[in-house]
């Protein structure tokens, strides 16, 4: 369980310490092929719909220059990879993002297959931001710009911004009244290969 600020000096993992993007993959295959149904109560990915998955990870990161393996770390985090994953209010997609447009899964409608374009769509809205709601690569450079820290302190402190629309005024990420108080810990976690091993992060009871 990483607690602090998501610095070095809090024992938070460097960017280097990361597991491959291709040792994330496929560790999580399992769960990327089961999650719709176990979390959605929806068909599954089907074959075309995950490698689309991968695709669009692969090219979002290249649009946004935000680290390929956070995305897919986020992907899991909010649903598993599942590409009909069903909306939070007004959260919706593949990251969950505020008000995206992009889902195979809202307002009753559900597109089996779900088509490239969608997914595309749902993973740039995370990460790039869609027409309301900041995405990932908003938060990340809104924390890179604050000197002294590296990359990684960055990315940790997005992932809690972006969970939970700000960071609590202690510099704790796992402080703070409203999201998720695990949410970046679990990422960085995630990030080092955690796949199946029980959470040990208990702030959200």
């Amino acid at each position: 369980m990483y607690t602090g600020d998501g610095s070095r000096d809090a024992k938070w993992p460097g960017q280097e310490a990361w597991v491959s993007f291709n040792e994330l993959w496929i560790t999580n295959a399992h769960i990327i092929a089961r999650s719709c149904d176990l979390r959605y109560k929806q068909p599954n990915n089907n074959a075309q719909e995950t490698n689309d998955l991968y695709d669009a990870i692969k090219q979002v990161a290249h649009e946004t220059r935000v680290d390929h393996r956070f995305i897919f770390a986020a992907v899991m985090q909010e649903s598993e990879g599942c590409v009909r994953a069903g909306s939070n209010g007004d959260k919706h997609g593949l990251l969950q993002d505020y008000k995206g447009a992009y889902s195979c899964n809202k307002d009753g409608k559900v597109q089996n297959p779900c088509p490239k374009d969608q997914i595309v769509g749902m993973i740039r809205d995370g990460i790039a931001g869609g027409t309301e709601g900041n995405g990932f690569a908003e938060d990340i450079n809104e924390q890179s710009g604050k000197v002294g820290h590296d990359v990684a302190w960055a990315y940790y402190r997005a992932s809690r911004q972006y969970n939970s629309g700000s960071i609590d005024g202690s510099d704790d990420l796992e402080k703070g009244g409203s999201g998720k108080h695990c949410y970046a810990s679990d990422i960085a976690n995630r990030l080092m290969g955690w796949v199946d091993a029980a959470s040990t992060c208990t702030l959200d009871g």
